[in-house]
């Protein structure tokens, strides 16, 4: 399979070789402008008489601004993705993704392309400027639950260099700092100044704290917010999917569940529900067999867990390309994050103060 560099390549032929079910006569392309760090569109197939291939496909591959993409280039972000649905996905047993039907990276350009299931007909995107209701957290709790104890201190992923090599991540945390001074100064008037402190507090300690990972780990999926779930609408839909796993690597599990919450619920709502929603995945890890790991371990590490999107947020936002959209989401969820991470007293757990 070609990779694709623009939408214009997409063409019977290029589908015919891509999936290899048979011949592709007509392609009907649908940009779907949604997400940051790539581009997506949904393409309807119109296939020759006996041929097999699905009816519509979802196609991801590189985005053309300049910033975004140099940012996507730098963190590894298409050969995470492509290493999840070729390497990662068969291992993890029944969790819910789309299936891929064909996947490709260039590892001298860094580029890919995903030909993805298309679950537009039997689930709805989530939005992180909507805020989730408890009942949906749960769902993704379960399913997040589900993910990680197929993967929880799996020895065997440790022999894949690509995900289980930490210097990517060190490299990542390393460069956040510099991050700090181009992020306030963008979003800083939207931030409480007891915000900001927190940011000049604990950012310049990145490195140090990503170090301080231990065991348990588990496939982390990095950026499980409400924008990459697909929840069912249907019956035989599952009740959450997710999606964009260009940020994939190994470590403690409170990180995930800590930035799911702390991105779909607004403060109030957060800080009526989490110990609740928390027992809940806890409960879900203990019966999937999940051992050594008590509800206190699993409290401390979902307080602790909150960090990560300060760092994230903070870190890497001021390199994403500007749109109304991406401003207020980033705004929006900065300001959940911090209350999190102060509410929740993260940095003393993590060791930073």
């Amino acid at each position: 399979m070609s990779i694709v560099a623009d939408v214009r390549q997409l063409s019977p032929e290029w589908f015919t070789s891509a999936l290899g079910r048979g011949r592709v006569l007509g392609v009907d392309v649908e940009p779907m402008n949604i997400g940051a760090m790539c581009q997506m569109v949904r393409a309807d197939l119109k296939w020759e008489s006996g041929a097999s291939g699905p009816g519509s496909v979802v196609v991801k591959f590189p985005t053309t601004e300049t910033s975004t993409l140099g940012l996507a280039r730098a963190m590894g972000m298409y050969g995470l993705e492509v290493g999840f649905y070729r390497d990662l996905l068969p291992r993890l047993g029944p969790v819910s993704v789309p299936t891929c039907y064909a996947a490709e990276f260039d590892s001298e350009t860094s580029l890919f392309t995903l030909v993805l299931e298309d679950l537009g007909g039997r689930a709805r995107p989530g939005d992180v400027l909507t805020e989730s209701t408890p009942e949906e957290c749960a769902l993704v709790l379960t399913e997040l639950a589900r993910l990680q104890a197929a993967s929880w201190n799996d020895p065997a992923l440790l022999e894949l260099p690509w995900l289980a090599g930490r210097q990517r991540t060190y490299e990542l945390f390393d460069a956040m700092p510099r991050g700090l001074e181009p992020f306030v100064k963008r979003f800083g008037h939207a931030l409480e100044a007891r915000q900001i402190e927190l940011f000049e507090e604990v950012i310049p300690q990145a490195g140090s704290w990503v170090r301080s990972w231990s065991s348990p780990f588990v496939l982390q999926h990095g950026d499980l917010r409400t924008d990459n779930i697909l929840f069912g609408s249907e019956d035989k839909a599952p009740p959450a999917t997710f999606v964009d796993f260009q940020t994939v690597r190994l470590g403690p599990p409170g990180i995930d569940v800590a930035y799911f919450l702390g991105s779909s619920l607004s403060t109030a709502t957060r800080r009526s529900v989490e110990r609740e929603l928390v027992l809940g995945y806890h409960t879900q890890l203990t019966a999937a067999g999940i051992e050594g790991f008590d509800f206190e371990h699993c409290w401390a590490a979902y307080r602790e867990g909150a960090m990560y999107a300060v760092y994230l947020f903070c870190g890497l936002s001021s390199q994403v390309a500007s749109s109304p959209r991406v401003d207020q989401v980033i705004a929006d969820q900065t300001r959940r994050y911090a209350d999190m991470a102060l509410d929740l007293d993260a940095p003393r757990i993590a060791g930073l103060a």
